[in-house]
């Protein structure tokens, strides 16, 4: 076995291993978060926990895109692997313009709904046990950022810097609920749902820049490719 062909086996079994870890730690925090915000009568932390669960659907993705690449290199379609992680970025920047514009759009007509006092006594009743979960959260998603993203850097996988950035944009979405618990707590239900504007377009632009870069470096290897030949 050549050198180059054992290099490329080796990165996609640092991937994949970085992709498994994922489906993991996120299978975990969603059970805690569903739980927890259920029991702790939070909104915003089981609205989080859905929103893991939508990252269990991506982290399959990056499995699929992983296992696909696999392939093509067995069959020697060395190309086919630098396409299928193309595709796999693109997916995942547009489900985080999706979820960002959700969130978005969800918190401008949450907002015109929070002045009722009926909704500000409810908001009260959460437990700070919620916050605690969310502030894990946080750090167990910036964790898995930095994990994922050495890891990608390491082994140059587009698809995983793109897995990274998702974990980043649910380490925010976990600061969300953070902040909604807190003005919860608070008495303060608006701030929660201004914060999700704030972040919902944050999440958008980070999956548009992702898009983008994907996109151009994509377009710039095809280019260097022509000129080769």
């Amino acid at each position: 076995m050549s050198s180059t062909s054992e290099h490329g086996r080796e990165k996609r079994d640092a991937a994949f291993k970085a992709a498994q870890i994922s489906v993991l730690l996120n299978a975990a925090l969603m059970t805690m978060q569903i739980a927890i915000g259920w029991l702790a009568y939070s909104e915003g932390l089981l609205a989080d926990g859905v929103h893991t669960l939508a990252d269990l659907a991506a982290d399959g993705m990056v499995l699929a895109v992983l296992r696909l690449s696999a392939t093509a290199a067995h069959r020697s379609i060395n190309d086919q692997y630098d396409r299928y992680e193309t595709i796999g970025s693109l997916l995942i920047s547009f489900l985080l313009i999706a979820t960002g514009m959700e969130t978005l759009w969800s918190s401008l007509v949450h907002a015109t709904n929070v002045t009722n006092m009926t909704n500000v006594a409810g908001a009260s009743s959460v437990h700070a046990s919620a916050l605690v979960v969310a502030v894990f959260v946080i750090t167990a998603k910036e964790g898995l950022f930095r994990y994922i993203m050495s890891v990608a850097q390491r082994t140059r996988s587009t698809i995983l810097v793109a897995s990274a950035w998702h974990a980043r944009s649910d380490a925010i979405s976990a600061l969300i609920a953070a902040a909604g618990i807190l003005g919860s707590m608070a008495g303060v239900a608006i701030s929660d749902r201004l914060a999700a504007a704030v972040i919902g377009v944050m999440i958008a632009r980070m999956g548009f820049n992702l898009g983008w870069k994907t996109f151009k470096d994509s377009f710039d290897r095809t280019a260097s490719e022509t000129a080769g030949q």
